[in-house]
């Protein structure tokens, strides 16, 4: 029996793109301008794709090229889903490229004469369009305007400390007046933290090992992007997780494409899927995983998270969102009597039965106040002491991320939990 072709589309992935970079007193500006067009077939569940750079592309030459590939087979089942139709406009303006060299020159000048440091700071303006038309003449399409900055700051103290700091930040671009402000602010947020590094003392042996652990938003947004990887059905187990109570029952976790502020906001995924939010946990079991049309059949649930334009989709997250609690910022500090407050995360890893990170800052609490700064190398969170959270703050912080060349979101709030640290 012939396998039956469930969907056709045609692709074209364009962007414009202006690359500002303020190096020590070095100053670039390069301008890049791509596109991609494809063919997709889905036939059984497999896809079969091909695609081709350069502005002027051939279609029906993709199509002869992708149904010459697309053998019968059997990858799973299709799921149907509400495709979105129409076009959708996320950010208004960027900003012109000499008020960014300008502000980069100036911010990068302040730190310097105020720290004494070297500067380093990258600012990519995107104009990104992606469009999907269906063999049925459906067409959706995103034209979307990012702004992303990167800042590293190095230096010495005249002891001979090492000064550094570095953020990145990605955005929407509403306008122009948007992006330097935010361009200024997280330069001052960065410069803020140097020195935090110096004098660092170490953790004493009997501080070694189990600990209350404090993790700002930041930091408990990186935990919440390794729990986004259990939750993908293509990861090994996630299966038996469904419907078990694996979280305190205060955790709330969803993932929401549509918040405004996020640089992950999409109306609809690289399947063409409308996208929605999605409850993934609730009252601290877990409900939902992220999915693609060929997942959410076999799970019994619903398509909208994938990623994957030119290559096989697969899912995630888009803006992870961990519902926020009753506690005051203080508050969790002032009623811990011995831990430490983790500010940021440089890495985080899913392992075998805990999720590792490497802070930027540690500092040791002691009687609900800091004591010091403490160098922590590493922190290990066991899933078991997910049902042992005992705070979550009112207030929540957005932290961007990049995961496979996707930028995502998480939001997320500090929160109290036990731990290791060495």
């Amino acid at each position: 029996m012939q396998a039956m072709t469930l969907y056709r589309d045609r692709i074209v992935y364009s962007e414009r793109a202006v690359q500002v970079a303020y190096r020590d007193g070095s100053v670039e500006v390069n301008n890049l301008l791509a596109s991609v067009s494809g063919v997709r077939v889905n036939r059984d569940g497999c896809w079969y794709i091909a695609s081709k750079q350069g502005m002027e592309v051939n279609f029906d030459e993709l199509e002869k090229k992708v149904l010459s590939i697309a053998e019968a087979g059997s990858c799973g089942d299709f799921a149907e889903a509400e495709l979105f139709k129409g076009v959708v406009d996320i950010g208004r303006e960027l900003p012109r490229e000499e008020e960014v060299v300008s502000l980069l020159k100036d911010v990068c000048q302040e730190v310097k004469v105020s720290y004494g440091v070297k500067c380093e700071a990258l600012v990519v303006l995107r104009d990104v369009t992606k469009a999907l038309t269906r063999e049925n003449g459906e067409e959706a399409m995103e034209r979307k305007k990012l702004a992303e900055l990167e800042i590293g700051l190095l230096g010495t103290t005249p002891y001979g400390h090492q000064l550094f700091s570095s953020a990145y930040l990605a955005m929407v671009s509403w306008s122009e007046h948007h992006v330097l402000k935010a361009i200024d602010a997280i330069f001052r947020e960065t410069s803020s933290k140097l020195g935090k590094g110096i004098a660092v003392k170490s953790l004493k042996p009997y501080e070694v090992g189990k600990a209350t652990l404090i993790l700002d938003g930041i930091a408990s947004g990186a935990l919440i992007h390794e729990l986004s990887h259990l939750l993908n059905p293509l990861y090994q187990g996630s299966s038996r997780l469904l419907g078990q109570k694996l979280f305190h029952e205060s955790f709330e976790l969803y993932d929401d494409p549509l918040v405004p502020e996020a640089p992950s906001m999409r109306f609809f995924d690289d399947e063409g899927v409308a996208t929605k939010k999605r409850t993934l946990v609730e009252e601290g079991v877990v409900r939902d995983l992220l999915h693609t049309r060929t997942t959410s059949k076999e799970f019994s649930s619903e398509p909208g998270s994938a990623y994957g334009l030119f290559t096989k989709p697969v899912p995630f997250h888009a803006t992870l969102v961990l519902r926020s609690g009753d506690w005051g910022d203080k508050e969790i500090l002032e009623e811990t009597r011995n831990g430490f407050l983790i500010e940021g995360v440089a890495i985080a890893m899913l392992e075998e039965g805990y999720i590792r990170m490497v802070p930027q800052y540690s500092f040791a609490v002691e009687n609900g106040e800091i004591r010091e700064a403490v160098r922590v190398r590493e922190v290990k969170i066991p899933f078991a002491a997910m049902k042992a959270i005992s705070a979550i703050s009112k207030n929540q912080k957005m932290r961007v991320s990049v995961e496979k060349n996707w930028i995502v979101t998480e939001v997320a709030p500090r929160i109290r939990i036990e731990g290791y640290v060495s």
